[in-house]
């Protein structure tokens, strides 16, 4: 990613707005309210609708720009340059970084771009292109550029000790460790839980909601599971494990604020089995 200065943005390997060549001149969308999902209904013959709950759609984001002459290229060769660096992709997404003001930190989203619009004219041919990009963001929500990775290692189980070692590794009771998601947004941000083995039937709990998930499987050293929580992803080594999910599990996010998550399991060993949780600040 680069650094970018006041009033810039970043897709892929192109920086545009002040200070280059591209111009921004507006932008909507970023800064509006996402579409609304919403499950209400009719009440059939009655007046009214039952509500139910609202969700958040996608997002569509909109720059109007003036590309010009600049960095030794004539504006249409810079033109061709825009038009490469925000050609339409087949799947996925990448990410749109911005830095708005002064009194902000760069910023992500996820995007792809859905449309391009432009005027040609007199004014195209002697060097003042005119355009407009719209990028569609499938997640609404934005976050701070740099993450935060917490390790979740387990403690020691309580009971006794002994001075005194043997040969044999006794599977503890259950092991804990918690980490605190400070989420300086106004949305609710989804971690990412890495869990390295040897673990049996590891388990995360958001202590704020009391909600859990919980994965039917032992892992050895070498074994990595990752929980997605914004995707809703389970994978083992790689491969999906969804199918893992013990029934009563639900998934849960962190509203703005503090969260403590907590990890536990059994089988752990103490200095060999390890968590981390990555998150950053979500905005609306």
């Amino acid at each position: 990613m680069a650094v970018l200065s006041y009033y810039q943005f970043q897709f892929g390997s192109l920086v545009f707005g002040a200070g280059t060549p591209f111009v921004v001149t507006d932008i909507s969308g970023l800064e509006d309210l996402p579409a609304i999902r919403n499950q209400d209904d009719i009440k059939g013959y009655n007046d009214g609708m039952f509500t139910g709950r609202d969700f958040y759609g996608g997002r569509s984001i909109t720059f109007t720009l003036n590309v010009l002459a600049g960095n030794g290229n004539t504006a249409q060769t810079n033109f061709n340059l825009f038009q490469a660096a925000l050609a339409p992709q087949s799947f996925g997404t990448a990410a749109l970084n911005f830095l708005l003001s002064p009194s902000d930190t760069t910023k992500t989203i996820q995007a792809r771009v859905r449309g391009r619009a432009t005027i040609v004219n007199p004014e195209y041919t002697y060097g003042l292109i005119r355009t407009q990009v719209t990028l569609f963001c499938p997640d609404p929500r934005y976050y701070d550029a740099t993450s935060t990775s917490a390790p979740m290692a387990p403690t020691a189980a309580s009971g006794r000790t002994y001075n005194r070692t043997y040969n044999l590794v006794y599977g503890g009771g259950s092991q804990t460790g918690t980490v605190i998601v400070t989420n300086l947004g106004w949305a609710t941000t989804y971690p990412t839980v890495t869990i390295n083995g040897p673990i049996t039937n590891p388990t995360i709990t958001s202590n704020s909601t009391n909600q859990f998930i919980t994965i039917n499987t032992t892992l050895a050293a070498a074994d990595s599971l990752v929980i997605d929580l914004n995707n809703r992803l389970v994978t083992l080594n790689g491969s999906p494990v969804r199918n893992l999910m013990a029934g009563n599990s639900q998934w849960f996010g962190c509203p703005p604020g503090n969260t403590a998550i907590g990890l536990s399991g059994t089988s752990t060993t103490i200095g060999v089995t390890a968590a981390t949780l990555t998150y950053s600040s979500a905005y609306v």
